[in-house]
């Protein structure tokens, strides 16, 4: 028994050299891990709309009448793409959050939002006491993110603006 174990060692000993050139290499069209830049890595949202641009012409978001920022978080944010169960927009100033609050059913809903007027903006939904999403958030793009309520409970979203500007903001809670 001891020769044939010396045998299966001298065989794997040998074997070394030729499985230690086998390897598995293929091309992605991308530079080697170690030389991607940041936005190579992060995929862009192709599929969802984007939020109209603004105009030269236009004020800044502070200085929209009511009727403008109805209209921007609107045409931002149309109730197209199934059950809405809150809709909320506004002015976000920064430090001082926003709370929106409403009464969502079981199931998997969606919260989209969006903002305008700086360059970031944040966003935190609590369900149940759990916060589900808290998060910066680069305005000028639309956003999803999926949740899964267990039960019928209340929402509460608190939207702030980043930085030292106000920002423009919109945010909707659907079924699809």
């Amino acid at each position: 028994m001891g020769s044939g174990v010396a045998l299966v060692c001298a065989a794997l000993l040998a074997a070394a050299p030729m499985l230690a050139s086998c390897a598995y290499t293929y091309d992605d069209g991308l530079p080697p891990l170690g030389e991607r830049s940041p936005s190579s890595a992060q995929p862009t949202p192709r599929y969802l709309p984007q939020p109209p641009a603004s105009t030269a012409t236009e004020p800044p978001p502070q200085d929209w009448t009511a009727e403008m920022m109805s209209s921007w978080a609107l045409q931002t944010l149309p109730d197209t793409n199934g059950v809405s169960y809150a809709f909320g927009y506004g002015l976000a100033v920064p430090e001082q959050p926003i709370l929106a609050s409403a009464v969502v059913p079981t199931g998997t809903l969606f919260v989209v939002y969006t903002c305008r007027g700086t360059l970031t903006a944040h966003l935190s939904l609590t369900i149940a006491g759990t916060a589900l999403v808290d998060t910066d958030y680069a305005c000028g793009t639309q956003w999803t993110r999926a949740f899964v309520v267990v039960a019928d409970s209340v929402a509460e979203v608190r939207v702030s603006a980043t930085g030292r500007f106000p920002s423009a903001y919109a945010f909707r809670i659907v079924r699809r």
